[in-house]
């Protein structure tokens, strides 16, 4: 595995965990203000957490591709 292929690599999970893990925060805020409404709201709100959690990596790996001056990953 190449350098470039590494670091791409790591900063396309760390956006797809930065993705995933923001709307904690908001999740735990709706059920501590609104338990009755919590459950409904977040069954509504997973989908949003999904295109989070794939925005985050495409911005990841677009910022792992910048910091290695790469325009693509080379394939085997």
């Amino acid at each position: 595995m190449t350098a470039r292929k590494l670091i791409t690599t790591i900063a396309t999970l760390a956006g797809g965990a930065a993705g995933l893990f923001a709307p904690i925060g908001f999740v735990r805020w709706l059920l501590r203000t609104d338990p009755e409404e919590a459950g409904i709201l977040t069954l509504f709100f997973f989908p949003v957490w999904c295109l989070l959690v794939v925005l985050g990596l495409l911005i990841g790996r677009k910022a792992g591709l910048l910091v290695t001056g790469g325009k693509r990953v080379a394939q085997r």
